[in-house]
């Protein structure tokens, strides 16, 4: 019986084998970074990064781009120009020209998440200009473009300087009524890539853009930080009353953690409070106060906090006037109130117009080189 049972295993074995798609590496292309750009009568330009391995073990990249009335004309012509199978399976970032971007990114989106080859976890990103520019460009010191663009993306989502733009969570946000996408946008300045601010979204539509220095605040009000840093410029009178107020003291402070809630607090006007507590550390301060005084460090604290609370304000304010709620707002308003009958068209109408009541409270815990 123990025999038969084997040769019904080795035989199950044999035939799942067999039914496996050989990948060989030296007989097929790898796809690193996919750009789509929009071109005049609605066609699609689709630039694609691809790393040829020979038998002994050398590899290069090359570029391939066509221009076809769909991404996935693009895909075939692809094909023609290559002489192994092009496959998709280690795709780490797929970037969206930013006239298309601004027409729509619904087409590179369901062609991707279809794709079965393609992981919801590789990295979706807005190029400043157009995909193809920044993926054909000519780089000294960069030679896989679309690695070096995975690893710029991913080193900032890891510090917390960026937010995170998974396939799975854009097409998320992009199915959610009440909650909008922020993408990071990726910049070509001679032979720096870089990441510029975030794109704004209403739908599947860009609206609008935030700094790179917006995206702290973003990052503050859509999770938390675990380590976070920043500057931040006070009045020059906030820590003595004899300074000039328009003088200006800087501050830096690190090691920033932070927790955050949203509450509805009046359906029928549409008001939310957010609260925000930080607990941080002072690493930098342009003053010759004694920092290691109570007192000093209350004041500091209250100053901070007036600052933050000023500057979410100022962002939150861009995303009402551009219309995208990023923060998911949408969500608290439809989960606070029963049978609202809420769509999202009416969270359109009423979103630009919400009050939004920002509180934050610091709690400086150490002084870092002051102590």
């Amino acid at each position: 019986m123990k025999i038969k049972n084997f040769i019904i295993v080795l035989i199950c074995i044999i035939i799942l084998t067999g039914c496996a798609e050989s990948r060989i590496l030296e007989r097929i292309s790898i796809t690193t970074l996919l750009g789509y750009d929009l071109e005049e009568e609605n066609k699609v330009t689709t630039t694609v990064t691809v790393r040829q391995v020979s038998p002994d073990d050398k590899s290069s990249v090359e570029t391939q781009t066509n221009t076809e009335d769909t991404s996935f004309g693009t895909r075939i012509k692809v094909d023609l120009q290559t002489a192994k199978k092009v496959m998709a399976g280690q795709l780490r970032v797929i970037l969206v020209g930013n006239e298309l971007a601004k027409s729509g990114i619904e087409q590179p989106l369901q062609r991707n998440m279809m794709n079965s080859e393609i992981s919801n976890s590789i990295y979706f990103a807005i190029a400043d200009g157009t995909a193809k520019e920044i993926i054909e460009g000519e780089y000294e010191h960069i030679t896989d473009i679309g690695q070096h663009v995975y690893n710029l993306i991913h080193h900032n989502v890891e510090s917390q300087h960026s937010v995170s733009p998974t396939l799975h969570e854009i097409v998320r946000n992009d199915y959610s009524p009440f909650r909008d996408n922020a993408i990071p946008i990726i910049k070509k300045n001679d032979q720096v890539i870089s990441i510029k601010g975030l794109a704004l979204f209403q739908k599947s539509k860009m609206v609008g853009e935030l700094s790179s220095t917006d995206t702290f605040y973003v990052i503050m009000l859509r999770d938390k930080f675990e380590s976070g840093a920043l500057e931040l410029t006070l009045p020059g009178n906030t820590l003595s009353s004899t300074q000039d107020k328009d003088n200006k003291l800087e501050v830096g402070i690190n090691s920033i953690r932070s927790n955050r809630s949203l509450k509805l607090v009046d359906a029928s006007t549409i008001e939310f409070d957010i609260n925000v507590e930080i607990k941080c550390r002072l690493v930098e301060l342009h003053s010759n106060e004694n920092t290691g005084e109570p007192e000093v460090t209350k004041k500091l604290e209250k100053a901070i906090a007036a600052e933050i609370e000023k500057e979410l304000a100022r962002v939150i304010k861009i995303t009402q006037e551009k219309n995208s709620d990023i923060f998911g707002f949408g969500d608290v308003y439809h989960a606070s109130v029963r049978h609202s009958g809420l769509t999202e068209e009416k969270w359109y109408e009423m979103y630009p117009n919400a009050k939004m009541n920002p509180k934050v409270k610091v709690e400086i815990l150490r002084n870092g080189i002051f102590e």
